[in-house]
């Protein structure tokens, strides 16, 4: 049997070594003194909080700091129904009855790829062992890719406690660990907008674009000019056109060259009444290039709470409506968070569906807050064929595959099946006392916060119709 988790006494994060502990008691050494002084903990989502480190109050970096080190956040804002509104998601996809299938493809869906100093050649021989061939088996696999790739410049990464701005930036050997450690066919697709794009400046971007490019990785949401902003991929596969837009709420203490907008696709999506001009033209512009499919990388959000703000929730409601985007990935929050199927009616009294992941949370990283060590990856199914005489393609189904990064006492990571996991005999597994605990919590987590047990089991087998 599991332990069962008490959110009263929870600590959310868990650290790796001795200063890292020191660290991090000292820090939650301070918030208690803030508590015995009279200020109190938040005990709700802040509301419109932007996360933005060009922007924050020191209120709002007391607020990070509280979700990170010292309580976790699993209340919704105060008054909002988030909890029973995600509940309530059935994450099915309506199939007109007089459609006819003629041909499908899946997407595989990863979140972030972040550089951490636990993770290099050494301790990720067996990372993809489990995880492997389900992610990468997919016709076309995306992924967010939150540094800077510039083999020229120094290697950069998270430190195991965070408590300054940090600048990412990877070399080709960290990036090979991403992309499978070349025992796999890696990834057909990237985001590079995220709030780490900016971290080397203009050159970081450009030398990122170039190092894709020599690996022939399409990627989206920076340009190396002007007139290559809108040339966003579209990849072809079976037939089915697939479009991939990126956007990022934040460049983090970065900002770009008033001359040069272009490089990045930054729009203050966590702050109310965001411009979503380029979204709606991007979107436009990809179906009069005839995709049939749009996804849009957004990296926005706020981090290290259960749900979504209720901005966030509004803000990819309105894409939907506005761009008429198909499948919104949502990272930065380095967690997963809920999904819905969201249902659009327009003017004309037309209906849409978009699917909306929230966040897919960290996927190749290790942040020792320990929701991030359960990164979501999803199987999308696509299918083309007639409605009505007419081509037709549209989302019929997804899988949604938690993977535990599993950090074995070696320092060896591991992507270890979850569903797997947790229904194996505990004494089975080969855990610690402390890895049996976090299994509990990282159960508790999934299934009260990201997708409910009923929900899990009607994306066991999707099918079609």
């Amino acid at each position: 049997m599991l332990p069962k988790v008490n959110y009263n006494t929870y600590k959310p994060v868990s650290t790796l070594t001795l200063k890292g502990y020191m660290l991090v008691a000292g820090v939650r050494l301070l918030y208690a003194l803030r508590r015995l002084l009279g200020k109190p903990l938040r005990q709700h989502i802040l509301p419109n909080h932007h996360e933005d480190p060009l922007k924050m109050t020191l209120e709002e970096k007391l607020y990070l700091g509280q979700k990170y080190y010292y309580k976790a956040m699993i209340a919704p804002e105060a008054g909002a129904n988030t909890a029973a509104y995600f509940a309530q998601q059935t994450l099915q996809f309506d199939v007109p009855k007089n459609f006819v299938p003629q041909q499908s493809i899946t997407l595989s869906a990863g979140g972030d790829l972040i550089p951490y100093t636990s993770i290099n050649p050494q301790t990720t021989r067996e990372l993809w062992a489990e995880a492997g061939d389900y992610f990468f088996g997919s016709d076309l696999v995306f992924a967010n890719l939150e540094t800077v790739a510039n083999p020229k410049a120094p290697y950069s990464a998270a430190p195991e406690v965070m408590l300054a701005d940090m600048y990412f930036n990877i070399d080709a050997k960290t990036f090979d660990i991403f992309n499978g450690n070349g025992q796999y066919r890696g990834f057909d697709v990237l985001s590079t907008a995220n709030n780490h794009s900016m971290d080397l400046g203009e050159n970081g971007i450009l030398a990122t674009i170039e190092f894709l490019q020599e690996r022939n990785i399409a990627y989206c949401g920076t340009a190396n000019s002007d007139a290559a902003l809108h040339n966003f991929p579209i990849l072809e596969v079976k037939g089915i056109k697939v479009a991939f837009l990126a956007y990022t709420y934040s460049l983090n203490k970065m900002r770009l060259p008033e001359n040069k907008p272009w490089l990045c696709n930054h729009i203050c999506l966590n702050e109310p009444n965001p411009n979503l001009d380029l979204v709606v033209q991007q979107a436009a512009i990809a179906r009069q290039k005839g995709a049939d499919v749009i996804v849009a990388s957004l990296h926005m959000g706020c981090a290290y709470q259960a749900y979504p703000g209720q901005t966030t929730m509004k803000h990819m409601h309105q894409i939907c409506a506005a761009a008429n985007i198909d499948v919104l990935l949502g990272g930065h929050p380095h967690h997963a968070q809920p999904m819905e199927v969201y249902t659009h009616t327009h003017a004309n009294a037309k209906t849409t569906q978009h699917l909306i992941v929230y966040s897919l949370g960290d996927f190749i990283a290790y942040d020792i807050f320990k929701w991030g060590h359960l990164p979501l990856l999803l199987k999308i199914n696509l299918v083309q064929g007639l409605l009505d005489g007419k081509k037709h393609t549209q989302v019929v189904g997804l899988e949604a595959q938690p993977f535990f990064m599993w950090r074995q006492h070696n320092g060896q990571l591991m992507l270890r099946n979850f569903n797997k996991l947790r229904k194996a005999p505990i004494k089975s597994l080969g855990f610690t006392k402390a890895q049996q605990v976090e299994l509990a919590e990282l159960c508790d987590f999934f299934d009260r916060f990201v997708m409910t047990p009923a929900q899990q089991n009607t994306l066991t087998n999707p099918q079609l119709g």
